[in-house]
């Protein structure tokens, strides 16, 4: 049998006592393991190694947890490409008593490390976000659909939204106060860099002649029905949360969650250029809109897999402060909605009609 769904636990201990508990307790559960013991001390270093499926990682460590071990042990989780061999999943499933076995989801520290490392360097979030920008506006001026996907790809935008919403249900204050800084600082870079460019194109690059900005301005989607733009944007945090929490691959829900906020930043940023107040303000809601749903989207989808302390005092604490956020982002997303929804849409035909 081959199999792709694996991980290869290794558990590095550095006392006697603590390899005899991991031992035992990987015997009573019936559990194929190798002990390799350091040759310069064999009596109390060695790296314990065992296969489990993706599922079965994570009952893995609660049980190690529950030992109660001293601090002189390290654990890693290394992802497999391909493992080979003869035993069943069935086998598997139940030597390592799993809970939930319907749901493939990955164990809760490799979805924080997944999380934290979908933030790329900050230096490089900003320029590839302040690319995309540019991109998404040529974009918009070209009205082209090609040239806007390709904003779409380059965009990091992935990360930081879901590490926010990782951070928020696995309690993890640094990493979501690090995530949200991203959140806030891509969201801003982008729209200055959009301004910069059109206004740039306006005054040096391109004659308006050459540019129909009416007809560009009209593909703006703040006119559209808006529980269609809530559903879109609600989706795409579903599909980020579902791909993180999963071995499914995140680079093409990336493109999904950009393709909810670039197109419209370059919107607002062709706006500003030439001056139509009613096309920035709608736009600039729906990219708010946009961030705000794939935010409760993903958060409310994490939370549903499980994710969350299993500590009922920290579970109590970290329920307490996600149902916070999530109010305060339903809020706001409920009121960015009831004010795209009353947009007179006749304002932007009236708008456009008198382009300077």
């Amino acid at each position: 049998m081959v199999r792709k769904d694996m991980r290869l636990v290794e558990i590095l201990v550095l006392s006697a006592d603590v390899r005899e508990r991991i031992v035992e307790l990987f015997d009573d559960r019936d559990l194929d393991y190798v002990v390799t013991d350091d040759a310069t001390a064999t009596d109390s270093a060695a790296i314990v190694k065992l296969l489990l499926p993706v599922r079965a990682v994570e009952s893995v460590q609660q049980a190690l947890a529950d030992l109660d071990l001293p601090p002189d042990r390290y654990t890693v989780v290394v992802n497999t490409k391909t493992v080979v061999s003869k035993s069943s999943e069935e086998s598997w499933v139940s030597n390592a008593e799993l809970e939930s076995v319907s749901r493939e989801r990955v164990a809760r520290d490799e979805l924080h490390s997944k999380a934290a490392d979908l933030l790329p360097d900050f230096l490089i979030f900003v320029l590839m976000t302040a690319i995309s920008a540019v991109v998404a506006t040529a974009g918009v001026l070209l009205d082209s659909l090609p040239v806007t996907v390709g904003a779409m790809v380059i965009a990091p935008l992935l990360g930081p939204s879901m590490a926010t919403s990782a951070a928020t249900v696995i309690d993890d204050e640094g990493l979501f106060a690090e995530s949200a800084k991203y959140q806030a600082a891509g969201i801003a870079v982008a729209l200055v860099s959009a301004v910069a460019f059109a206004l740039f194109v306006k005054a040096f690059a391109v004659p308006n002649a050459a540019l129909d900005v009416r007809a560009s301005l009209a593909t703006s989607n703040h006119t559209s029905p808006t529980f269609l733009l809530v559903a879109v944007a609600f989706c795409a945090g579903l599909a980020g949360a579902v791909s993180l929490s999963t071995s499914g691959l995140t680079t093409l829900v990336g493109v999904m969650i950009a393709a909810a906020i670039m197109p419209p930043i370059g919107v607002v940023g062709v706006a500003i250029a030439w001056t139509h107040p009613t096309v920035v303000v709608g736009s600039s809601a729906v990219v708010l809109l946009n961030v705000f749903s794939i935010n409760v989207a993903a958060i409310v989808c994490l939370w549903y897999f499980g994710y969350h302390p299993g500590d009922w005092r920290a579970l109590r604490e970290t329920r307490i402060r996600m149902l916070k956020r999530l109010l305060v982002l339903l809020g706001l997303t409920v009121a960015l909605a009831t004010f795209l929804a009353n947009l007179d849409a006749d304002a932007l035909a009236l708008a456009l009609e008198v382009s300077p």
